[in-house]
């Protein structure tokens, strides 16, 4: 544990619907970094935009985040060609601090997540949650539009950390037919305990009602348990970087690494704990070797 200096903040976040693990976010007053698989970072930095050409606030500075490039403790900086109108020298210093306040903090990886504001669909028989929609952070806006459909993956084929879940369609239908075409999606404050109040009136729900796996296991046929258990087995891989699952959970995903272990790779350094060190091994191996066939 460290004691975080006032100008400099790190923490997580979830990157959800599809859920494709954690986000490591370090914010600095000259920009930040962020982290999918806390190896290699995003750096941006701030800088100010004039308001638009015609507009009564053209002459207002705005702040923007420039991507500036990539870092990683064994490549160092990979940096993108930078535009004539911005300042090198002030960049230069904003992102070496930024740089130093990653390196400072790599041991404390992962760090706490903090997006404790959840949009869940409700089951519309159940009343009960059923998928997480978006999560966010205090003080954030909320989207919009608001989501109304859960998904269980990006794009056709899914993305480099996480491939499309093979009956991805089957299980999106399934979700979208429980929730009903009158959606009950409402809004959560997470406490500390894991238990929720809903923000429309205050109910409090106890940490048993949100599937631990943020979607419901509780389905009343077979066909549809089995279902989403291959979907919870085909994605272990990232749900390991969640940061509030008991040691029989957390032990039922690592014996289920090897159905995705290609994805392994990508998350594995911003697990919280491991309960065997010998199935996380065997599944790294796994990982190298399907991805020197590819």
């Amino acid at each position: 544990m460290y004691l975080e200096i006032a100008e400099v903040r790190a923490y997580a976040v979830r990157r959800v619907n599809p859920f494709l693990g954690v986000l490591q976010v370090i914010e600095t007053p000259g920009g930040r970094a962020i982290s999918s698989n806390g190896v290699v970072w995003e750096i941006e930095l701030r800088t100010e935009r004039s308001g638009m050409w015609g507009s009564l606030n053209q002459d207002a500075k705005q702040a923007v985040y420039y991507r500036f490039g990539l870092w990683s403790a064994d490549d160092g900086l990979v940096n993108r060609p930078l535009a004539p109108h911005l300042d090198r020298e002030q960049l230069t210093s904003q992102y070496e601090f930024l740089i130093q306040s990653i390196q400072q903090r790599l041991q404390y990886i992962p760090f706490k997540l903090i997006d404790n504001r959840e949009l869940w669909l409700f089951d519309k028989e159940k009343r009960q949650p059923l998928a997480l929609l978006a999560s966010l952070k205090p003080g954030d806006n909320p989207p919009s539009p608001e989501p109304k459909y859960w998904k269980s993956c990006l794009g056709a084929n899914g993305v480099a950390s996480q491939y499309r879940f093979p009956a991805s369609r089957d299980l999106e239908n399934l979700i979208e037919s429980t929730a009903s075409t009158n959606i009950y999606k409402y809004w959560v404050n997470r406490e500390e305990d894991g238990s929720g109040l809903l923000e429309r009136d205050g109910e409090c729900l106890k940490v048993s009602k949100f599937p631990s796996f943020l979607l419901s296991e509780n389905w009343p046929h077979e066909d549809q348990v089995s279902l989403v258990k291959n979907y919870i087995a085909w994605i272990a891989p990232s749900l390991l970087s969640l940061q509030h699952l008991s040691i029989d959970e957390r032990s039922r995903l690592e014996g289920q690494l090897n159905v995705q272990a290609v994805s392994v790779e990508h998350h594995w350094h911003l697990y919280p704990e491991t309960v065997d060190e010998k199935i996380l091994t065997a599944a790294r191996v796994q990982c190298r070797l399907q991805k020197a066939q590819q």
